[in-house]
């Protein structure tokens, strides 16, 4: 007679070995075993919700398109589940008397996210069990494909899209006319200390491109156009976003100084752009709890910090960023990250948040900076941990103008 595998048994089986003892004996409690008679066939669309495995007899699996595979009881195939990653219309015939066992797919998907977020390094953000449900809950749309994530605003993807062959002013100023403001905006923070070379004012745009080069301000103008994302129609969300912008406006202007006065060869706009979107991952998680109905701002900040740099890499690979960008909203929650190599955007973002937050009045922060590894493979120039910290303290008079046209109407 048949009987449910043991533990060790379905711990041997693909995806299930992904959870723990504790896990797999709670899904392995809902198993059930079935008979199916030679000849009998199984229905892929049937089996939508459940993980199907192959323990006694053979089948055979015959795709729509006319492809057939045998498998028996006792193969390696048979380690997987009978209808993972084969096309929808699958049909699978039993060849022999054959046992079968079914696990709710929907049960195994919670217990995986559980499991995850159990894994998942919330960086000593301590949540309640009303906000750990909201947070299990947004982790397991996240791994299930289902979370709404913003979509990137029609003038970022134009702007992202223009390619270097096609730079010229004219093909600029045809996309920034989408949205009036950034024009202004770009030439603004042209005359900031951070971008501003001798010589007068800028006042146009073209004075711009002829200060900065045409990719400069391609970025700026790019930059100019995030702050859509943070834009909510309920007042609860919309304070909670608008202080996630400013935040991120703050760290992403010291990150362009940090790389400007860094020895590492950082490229400044890039981070000012990794500093713009470390926190884009805010963005779903505040729209997922506005649409549950969840106002709690406490407690929603608190997830947000604990899921916000996973939920972000999951945005930035949306949007077909590219990697160096993709890796900086989960790896700059890491104040302590360890990595080979020259200093990275992640580097330069970790040490403008912690600055910016020392600047808060936050004294953990300011002993972390001190102490962060990334500060030293920046190579700033002061002389040690705090001359560095000084350096950066010197430029903060530079910030402010940048700062003010990031903001734009978000402010």
């Amino acid at each position: 007679m048949i009987a449910i595998p043991d533990e060790t048994r379905l711990a041997s089986l693909a995806p299930l070995n992904e959870l723990s003892e504790t896990r797999l004996a709670r899904l392995s409690e809902k198993a059930e075993l079935s008979r199916v008679n030679r000849g009998d066939t199984l229905q892929a669309p049937n089996e939508d919700r459940s993980l199907v495995y192959l323990l006694h007899g053979q089948f055979t699996l015959v795709s729509k398109g006319g492809g057939a595979d045998r498998i028996t009881a006792d193969s390696e195939a048979a380690r997987e589940p009978l209808f993972d990653g084969r096309p929808h219309q699958t049909v699978a015939r039993a060849d022999v008397d054959s046992v079968i066992m079914r696990l709710p797919r929907p049960l195994f998907d919670v217990l995986a996210d559980e499991e995850r977020s159990a894994g998942y390094d919330v960086h000593e953000v301590q949540v309640d069990e009303s906000g750990m449900r909201l947070f299990q809950r947004i982790l397991h749309h996240l791994h299930a494909g289902t979370l709404d994530l913003p979509v990137m605003p029609e003038i970022t993807l134009r702007l992202k899209g223009l390619s270097e062959e096609e730079a010229d002013l004219t093909a600029l100023g045809r996309i920034v006319q989408l949205e009036p403001s950034v024009a202004a905006r770009v030439v603004q923070a042209s005359n900031s200390p951070v971008y501003r070379r001798s010589g007068g004012r800028v006042t146009t745009l073209r004075e711009a491109v002829a200060m900065l080069g045409f990719i400069t301000v391609k970025k700026l103008a790019l930059a100019m156009t995030l702050s859509a994302p943070f834009e909510s129609q309920s007042p609860s969300a919309r304070r909670l976003l608008k202080q996630n912008w400013r935040t991120s406006v703050a760290v992403s202007v010291t990150a362009a100084v940090i790389a400007q006065r860094s020895a590492a060869g950082l490229d400044m706009d890039r981070c000012l752009l990794a500093g713009l979107t470390h926190d884009i991952g805010a963005v779903p998680i505040v729209t997922f709890a506005e649409k549950a109905g969840i106002s709690d701002s406490t407690e929603l900040s608190e997830v947000v910090q604990g899921l916000s740099g996973l939920v972000g890499r999951e945005v930035l690979e949306a949007w077909d960023f590219d990697e160096d960008l993709v890796e900086v909203p989960e790896a700059s929650t890491d104040f302590m990250r360890q990595h080979d190599g020259p200093a990275d955007l992640a580097d330069a973002v970790v040490v403008a948040r912690l600055f910016c937050a020392a600047n808060g009045g936050d004294d953990t922060a300011l002993e972390t900076l001190h102490t962060t590894p990334a500060l030293s493979r920046l190579q700033l120039p002061g002389e040690g941990p705090e001359a560095d910290v000084e350096v950066l303290n010197a430029a903060r008079a530079e910030l402010a103008e940048l700062e003010k046209a990031l903001m734009g109407a978000a402010d």
